[in-house]
């Protein structure tokens, strides 16, 4: 039995300017420190559960070496972590999520990590909630 792969493949990826546009104009957001999560459950469009977008804001971090830092580094621990959130997205639809970075340090790995799994434990409460409205709507 060979280990479930834990990759961040290119459908994945948030790209499109569409999708980007709907999700902060009629998606919802959560804090949870050092990141903001905004995300929108919409039907799926292909096979993948989720797209994904990490931001650091240049306003903040002016040299993109510190910016590409903190964006790999939130990236790693979403590749590792996502299998917690995927199976509860219900089938049919697909999460767009994107991963604001909102602190104005650099912070170590193990802090960023921990600030995903609270944001994710927070954005599980509200899938389920979603989950429930939708099988009331039925």
């Amino acid at each position: 039995m060979q280990p479930e792969r834990r990759t961040f493949p290119k459908k994945e990826r948030l790209c499109s300017k569409k999708q980007i546009e709907a999700l902060f104009s009629q998606g919802r957001s959560l804090m949870a420190y050092p990141v903001r999560v905004q995300y929108l459950l919409v039907t799926a469009i292909d096979d993948a559960p989720s797209k994904t977008l990490f931001s650091v804001p240049k306003k903040r971090f002016k040299r993109a070496v510190k910016r590409n830092l903190i964006r790999r580094r939130m990236r790693e621990s979403f590749r590792l972590n996502k299998h917690l959130i995927y199976p509860l997205i219900p089938s049919g639809k697909q999460l767009l999520s994107t991963f604001v970075y909102i602190d104005n340090a650099v912070l170590d790995y193990t802090a960023i990590e921990k600030g995903l799994l609270k944001a994710f434990d927070k954005l599980a409460k509200e899938l389920a909630r979603a989950a429930g409205e939708e099988t009331q709507e039925n």
